[in-house]
């Protein structure tokens, strides 16, 4: 090989190797939301988060993003249920004789939980007031696997209750049902079907879903309202999150009367006008 051409071919040769060792680039909003489709089928729910939170990073404005914004919702919403579930049975079993000997334990799994549940619920609140701007007549569509649901309290959390302390596998079990239950019901409420699972069950066997916008902002507020029994007197005690709490579902709730002067449903619009009245009562105790 002639040397004035050697130098030329060492550098096509290592641009090359360059480009074929590159790393392939990351994967679109397409293939994070398909990830979290199958992540909830597995009920891994931390990795469905973190799919989803990939796919509204990278979608942009993209259509994709408003179904991630949707699932990541409804599952931070049943997430924060399932905790306060967790949380108020061991409240009752602190109460209870035979958790005498386990009152300390008893007492920092109820608070781990209500932490859990609190977290969860301002992570929510926070998505939907992102969301509100957004939200036209159009509905949302979602398209997910209906999650595995069981009926009835379940036995080890019945144990918990009755004051028997149950080892980490059987409570991960636990909570895990639970997490898997509450978003049955978050996801069988916005689709319109109430909190009845099997209902909701049957609508998403088809596939995708449209949900109404305007079912979507009231029964969201219905649970945010649910889950956010919590700070009452009787549990955390936190005044200053019910006062956040009524302060987001209002403004969820002005959204959702918007949408319904355009596109009128007086059993809806019944519903968003109570809630409305409930929580302008609740904000004027704190001079709000």
């Amino acid at each position: 090989m002639p040397p004035r051409i050697l130098p030329f071919f060492i550098i096509a040769i290592s641009a090359l190797l360059v480009a074929c060792t590159a790393a392939p680039p990351p994967p679109g909003t397409a293939q994070y939301l398909a990830d979290a489709r199958s992540n909830l089928k597995a009920a891994d729910f931390d990795a469905a988060l973190t799919n989803l939170d990939r796919a509204l990073k990278s979608a942009g404005d993209e259509p994709a993003s408003q179904q991630a914004a949707v699932l990541r919702v409804a599952l931070v919403t049943a997430l924060a249920d399932a905790g306060k579930q967790m949380a108020e049975a061991y409240a009752a079993g602190a109460k209870e004789p035979a958790a005498r000997a386990q009152y300390g334990p008893f007492s920092r799994m109820r608070s781990d939980y209500y932490g859990i549940a609190r977290s969860r619920l301002m992570d929510a609140m926070q998505s939907v007031m992102n969301q509100r701007g957004k939200l036209s007549g159009n509905p949302l569509p979602i398209e997910v696997t209906f999650p595995g649901f069981t009926g009835g309290t379940d036995g080890t959390v019945a144990r918990i209750k009755s004051g028997q302390w149950v080892g980490d596998g059987d409570r991960l079990g636990a909570e895990l049902q639970a997490n898997r239950n509450a978003l049955a019901r978050a996801l069988s409420t916005l689709a319109g079907a109430g909190p009845d699972p099997s209902k909701g069950q049957q609508l998403f066997s088809s596939g995708k879903v449209d949900i109404d916008p305007r079912v979507y902002l009231i029964e969201l507020s219905s649970s945010f309202l649910q889950i956010g029994g919590m700070f009452e007197l009787r549990a955390l005690n936190e005044p200053d999150h019910i006062r956040i709490v009524n302060e987001v579902v209002k403004g969820n709730l002005e959204v959702a009367l918007k949408l319904l002067a355009t596109k009128p449903d007086k059993d809806l619009e019944a519903r968003a006008k109570k809630m409305q009245a409930e929580c302008e009562k609740t904000l004027k105790k704190f001079g709000s």
